[in-house]
């Protein structure tokens, strides 16, 4: 049949190309190619139109399955339309094949109607599409009408426009039409059923969907309620939140005395430990012998740190040729130092890292039993050593000295290293280059290792048996050496009216203290001490301290002798050398007041040679310590045995010189400068939290026209040392740690410096060392002619690079043995210094011991003179400005109570508890500005049953629970605006309720049979021992309180059964805080501390020319202080160095009016506002920037016996004081006199309105 077909439509083909060219060029005539384009455009309506009645016939074919009888229906209306629509599909496919005919190339008719085909699967597609919007079929239906005349219109219309070309193709062959009707029609049959098969689907997807829908709204409606509960729980979390705040709050107060007393045991440990250590010393004091045969091995630990420097000294005697005598070294290093015996003969053996090395001393044999010292020393890379027996009368011979190998200069000491002192311990490693010998036989009369004694009895181990020599060299028996640990007690009964004490004392250190007699129960005192090396007395026999200080320095090493006679207020000091009493220096005068009497006990102590930490003492006390030798003391012509009772203390007199200083607050130490030969090494060791600062300066002489010189400075945590010409030329070598860090972290580290003519050289620790060449000459043009230790004196840092000025004097650490020429530097003949605490090795200040309190009576530091204030025009005021305002003093309510001088201000009143088991009812006043606190608690004393009545952010908040669980409501007004409001309260078996001021109650549901409470009533608070586990209310309401009744009996607040913290109550109040004049407050008992920067921000009332507003002081000088003068406001401030004062001007302040003050310290800058208006003055100490404080604030006044160094005067304040804040940079901290520590003649919270009082009265 396709064969036909083909032949068919190769004989149709000319003429229908005919036909083509003739519709071609009638188109062109007869415009025909718009109308096409018109025809076009209907039949996509036309189109869009069929495929709604497609879809609406889609429906109404579900009640039939037999889709040929849809064809047959000619007369129904459903037939014309399926009718217009083929016509419709014919006119397109027309139109598309003449236009498609005249531009394309010509092809077969067959691909013509494959292409027809494709089209009209194409339609169905789009038609099986639209079949998708199966949710609108029931718009469409209703439509059909409407659409079906507008179908007829365009079927006329498209009619009469193709009517030629249906002319045409109609004579084409009907059989082609046929099959393609046929095969259209069963395309259209299955489009149809698998359209209704996916309405099917849809539809059963919109009922799954309604289902969805369904369960969403259900899922919505448990959400609301999650939502609900959830925000029911938060806040019942919120709740539980505050209920733990409040719970911490309480138990942070009840760990208050568990922090007292944990700091009570830890100042006892200290004790103890402190005691341990003295003890271990008081051991190492032993001076017996210690004789071995072989098999007597002690260790010890050793008490030093890695160093690039050692001393070693050994005191033997024995009689065998080979000995180990002495051994220092660690399993886990290769550094060891040992000194051992050959056939006689003393060698030193030591490797520090770089190889081990061996000096012997060949010219003695000490094999002959007789006491040999042994002196060995090693400074960086020079060790020498040197042999000399005691009892020998030949000259010492000189001593021997080589030079380490390598580059290593460090002798490395850790926590494994370990001294032998008479052999090698068995669990030691011997190092090879020791000789086979490694025990001794003989005695050992005393060894130290870099300058620190080794006690040879108080040993951490040892092996064999261990005996005493018969005798060994001692020291001087009758004198004591105190080694600045400790003190020795004694105890006399003296005459009040005369003192006699004499005592001998030899010492290096600039400071110590050489007596303290005081009293238990008195502030009498007497003290003896050297303050830069300069001898003071000072005494206090009660009206005023007297010190005497020598113009001389006493601390060079020798014997002085120091007598002292009191009679009376007469006081009577010599001070001379113990050989040569012709040089003598005596100190006169007599004390201040009227006192004669030092008045104490017969049991009252006297301390020697220093003070235990806990012991306080007077401010004028500068040393609780002393390094150095006593001996014959004599106090009211008796002697005493310091060894009885002390610590810290031996018998002898070895002196040990200062070799460490410390430098904590911008200071230096100058010492005589030391020549430098041709080549010249510096060896010292320092520690340091700071980034930058000198450690070490040298300048050569200041007349020459040419200056130099030499520094060592960390800059930025590197290590620097500089060479050079001031103003010039110079040389600079630099240290840096291999990983980048700092040398600033606080341990130790050891420097090593190297001039000569041709280089600069620094080593630090074992790292490499660090080399620069110098110019030629330039060691020698550097003679040194002062040298300075960890800082400048202000005015030479002009002599260092500009680079160095800014760090002259910022170094904070410690500096400790300085070796210059080959030797230790003893910082004792410092020629001066400032800022530093000499033979200490600190990074941060010690804690001070505790002071005691001066009294009121003395008289505080001169202050500097306020600044001059312009003449005040006395025209320009008005006579109320030149006088202060007569105020009447406050008045109270008869029947009213105030609460809130404490958290735990309260009353209690006695009940009959089964006078409140049905119900409850309540009444009361209450006029308050609080946000919280108790007003009213019945309860048993596990508070299973309870009615509390309590202020809950402003509102009232009444909570009760009678057994089976708790409830709560809350009014729904605040009440605390400052007036009074009338408050009922009622609890029954099945409600509670609260009002206020008669409006409709709040109330809320409560279960339960009946209220099982105490016989007690608490109102206003709780005492502190109650507890508050499950009322949620901890501190008491702060205002006022009258008119209460329980269950309509009235309770007289004039009899309470016990009351705490509470007062009258004023008849008109405001906001603030009233001093009444007699008392004052106390906040921040654990010490504020005001330092560089701090702001005192208040409101004040007062009708008083002269009160204290507020004190901070330290027991020195240090203090900062606000008051009231001749009624204008005085901002005081001592930074350390002196008062400076800031005064306002103007009219007077004490005009019963509120005034808003702001104090302003900043550094060394004050200022003062005073409503707005500032006041200034200039600080003529700028140097001192901070006030170091860490004491109590005081508000009002400030108890008797406690000095404040920045108030003028005594008044205590009366008047009003609101909004105080003492404001930091970062911190702010609001001072509420109701947590106040002590309160006295202070009403917090509760300000009376001022009143006027008439004039006359």
């Amino acid at each position: 049949m396709v064969d036909q077909l083909s032949e068919q439509l190769a004989r149709w083909r000319p003429l229908l190309m005919k036909h083509v060219d003739s519709l071609v060029v009638g188109l062109k005539m007869s415009d025909a190619l718009e109308k096409v384009y018109s025809a076009e455009s209907h039949a996509h309506l036309l189109h869009s139109h069929a495929h709604s009645v497609h879809s609406s016939l889609s429906s109404v074919c579900n009640a039939s399955q037999n889709s040929s009888r849809l064809v047959q229906l000619d007369s129904d209306i459903t037939e014309r339309v399926d009718l217009a629509q083929q016509v419709a599909a014919i006119a397109q496919s027309a139109a598309s094949l003449a236009l498609n005919t005249s531009v394309q190339s010509e092809l077969p008719l067959s691909e013509e109607g494959g292409a027809r085909l494709k089209a009209s699967a194409a339609v169905l597609e789009e038609s099986q599409r639209i079949n998708e919007t199966a949710a609108e079929l029931q718009l469409n239906v209703s439509m059909v009408t409407s659409r079906l005349g507008l179908v007829g219109d365009s079927v006329r219309n498209s009619s009469l426009l193709l009517r030629q070309p249906i002319r045409e193709l109609q004579s084409l062959s009907n059989g082609s039409s046929d099959w393609l009707e046929v095969v259209t029609l069963q395309a259209s049959r299955s489009s149809l059923q698998e359209a209704l098969q996916r309405l099917h689907r849809l539809t059963l997807q919109l009922q799954n969907s309604s289902s969805v829908v369904v369960n969403t709204n259900n899922t919505v409606r448990e959400t609301n309620k999650l939502v609900i509960h959830t925000h029911s729980a938060a806040n019942e979390a919120q709740r539980k939140l505050e209920e733990a705040e409040h719970r911490t709050e309480r138990l942070m107060e009840r760990i208050k005395p568990l922090s007292m007393l944990g700091e009570t045991l830890s100042r006892n440990l200290s004790d103890i430990r402190e005691l341990i250590d003295q003890a271990r010393r008081q051991a190492a004091s032993i001076k017996v012998a210690v004789q071995a045969d072989r098999d007597c091995v002690r260790s010890y630990r050793p008490q030093i740190l890695s160093s690039n420097f050692n001393t070693l000294s050994l005191v033997v005697k024995t009689t065998s040729p080979e000995n180990l005598l002495f051994f220092l070294g660690s399993n886990t290093t290769v550094d060891f130092l040992a000194v051992e015996m050959h056939a006689g003969k003393v060698s030193l053996v030591w490797d520090v890292g770089s190889g081990s090395s061996r000096l012997d001393f060949p010219g003695l044999d000490i094999s002959n039993n007789q006491w040999t010292r042994i002196n060995a020393t090693r400074f960086g890379a020079h060790v020498s050593l040197s042999v000399h027996q005691l009892e020998a009368e030949a000259v010492p011979l000189p001593a021997v000295t080589t030079t380490s190998p390598g580059p290593a200069r460090v002798l490395d000491v850790d926590e494994n290293s370990v001294i032998h002192v008479g052999g090698l311990g068995p669990e030691t490693r011997r190092p090879a280059p020791l000789g086979a010998v490694v025990s001794f036989q003989g005695c050992l009369g005393g060894a130290s290792l870099n300058e620190k004694n080794i006690g040879l009895w108080n040993y951490e181990r040892r092996t064999g048996a261990v005996g005493g020599c018969f005798s060994s060299p001692q020291a001087e028996e009758t004198s004591f050496h105190f080694d600045g640990s400790g003190f020795s007690l004694v105890q006399k009964s003296l005459r009040a009216t005369s003192t006699s004490i004499v005592l001998l004392f030899k010492t290096l250190s600039p400071g110590g203290l050489l007596l303290y007699l005081a009293s238990n129960n008195t502030r009498d005192f007497l003290s003896m001490e050297l303050v830069e090396g300069r001898v003071r007395l000072t005494f206090d026999l009660g009206s005023g301290a007297l010190t005497l200080t020598s113009n001389r320095k006493y601390n060079t090493g020798a014997w002085y002798k120091i007598t002292l006679q009191r009679s009376k207020r007469k006081g009577y000091l010599s001070i001379m050398a113990a050989d040569q009493s012709s040089e003598k220096e005596v100190l006169e005068a007599e004390s201040p007041g009227s006192a004669s009497d030092l008045n104490r006990s017969d049991l009252d102590p006297i301390y020697i040679g220093g003070l235990p930490a806990s012991r306080p003492i007077r401010r004028q006390v500068v040393s609780r310590s002393y390094v150095g030798c006593i001996k014959n003391v004599e106090i009211a012509r008796s002697n005493f045995d310091l060894l009885r009772d002390a610590y810290g203390v031996r018998k002898g007199c070895v002196l040990e010189a200062v070799r460490s200083v410390s430098l904590l607050a911008g200071g230096f130490v100058e010492i005589a400068a030391p020549p430098l030969g041709q080549e010249a090494e510096l060896l010292f060791s320092f520690s340091s939290l700071n980034q930058s600062g000198v450690l070490l300066a040298a300048f050569s002489e200041e007349r020459t026209q040419r200056k130099y010189f030499l520094s060592v400075q960390l800059l930025s945590g590197a290590l620097e040392a500089e060479l050079g010409e001031v103003g010039g030329a110079t040389r600079k070598v630099t240290a840096v740690k291999p990983d980048g860090a700092s040398f600033s972290d606080g341990t130790k580290h050891s420097v090593i410096i190297n001039v000569n003519r041709k280089s600069l050289s620094l080593q630090v620790d074992e790292e490499q060392r660090k080399s620069v060449s110098l110019l030629p000459g330039g060691l020698s043009r550097l003679s040194p002619a002062s040298f300075f230790i960890g800082g400048l004196p202000s005015g030479e840092e002009s002599r260092l690079p500009i680079r160095l000025q800014e760090v002259y004097r910022s170094f904070r650490g410690c500096i400790q043995h300085l070796v210059l020429s080959g030797a230790l530097v003893d910082l004792s003949g410092a020629v001066k210094y400032e800022g530093a605490e000499l033979d200490s090795c600190l990074l941060e200040e010690r804690a001070g011991g505790v002071v005691l309190p001066e009294d009121q009576d003395v008289e505080p530091t001169d202050p500097a003179p306020l600044p001059g204030t312009p003449p005040i025009q006395l025209g320009a005021m008005t006579p109320g400005a030149l006088t202060c305002a007569l105020e009447a003093g406050p008045s109270f309510l008869p029947a009213a109570v105030q609460f809130g001088s404490s958290k735990h201000s309260h009353m209690t009143f006695i009940i009959a508890p089964d006078a409140v088991r049905k119900s409850v009812s309540l009444k009361l006043s209450v006029r308050s500005r609080a946000l919280d606190g108790l007003l009213l608690l019945l309860s048993d004393s596990k508070q299973m049953d309870f009615v509390v009545l309590r202020l809950t952010a402003g509102r009232l908040m009444m909570s009760a629970d009678l057994g089976r669980g708790p409830a709560s409501i809350t009014s729904s007004v605040a009440v605390n605006d400052g007036e009074w409001h009338a408050v009922t309260g009622e609890v029954s078996r099945r409600s509670l309720s609260v009002s206020v001021d008669g409006l409709s109650p709040d109330s809320a549901s409560l279960r339960g049979n009946q209220l099982d409470v105490d016989s007690s009533l608490y109102l206003g608070g709780l005492p502190h021992t109650h507890s508050t586990r499950r009322i949620n209310a901890s501190s008491s309401i702060s205002g006022c309180v009258r008119s209460v009744s329980l269950n309509g009996a009235m309770l007289d607040l004039s009899k309470p059964a016990s009351q705490h913290d509470v007062t009258s109550c004023f008849t008109t109040d405001q906001t603030g805080s009233y001093f009444n004049g007699s008392g004052y407050a106390t906040l921040m008992r654990d010490g504020y501390k005001v330092g560089s920067d701090v702001s005192v921000s208040l409101e004040f009332r007062t009708s008083q020319s002269d009160g204290v507003f507020l004190g901070i002081s330290s027991a020195k000088v240090d203090a900062i202080g606000l008051e009231m003068i001749n009624g204008q406001v005085v901002f005081n401030v001592n930074n350390g160095a002196g008062r400076v004062s800031v005064r306002s001007i103007g009219p007077l302040l004490c005009d019963a009016r509120w005034h808003r003050l702001l104090a302003r310290k900043s550094k060394h800058s004050l200022s003062l506002s005073i409503d707005g208006r500032s006041y200034s003055t200039p600080n003529p100490y700028p140097q001192s920037t901070s006030a170091e404080t860490n004491n109590p604030v005081y508000l009002g006044g400030f108890p008797v016996g406690v000095r404040q160094n920045c108030l003028s005067t005594i008044s205590r304040f009366r008047g009003c004081l609101r909004n105080l804040q003492l404001v930091k940079s970062h911190l702010s901290v609001a001072l509420d006199l109701s947590s106040a520590q002590y309160l006295s003649g202070v009403t917090p919270n509760s300000c009376p309105v001022a009143k006027q009082r008439p004039a006359g009265l």
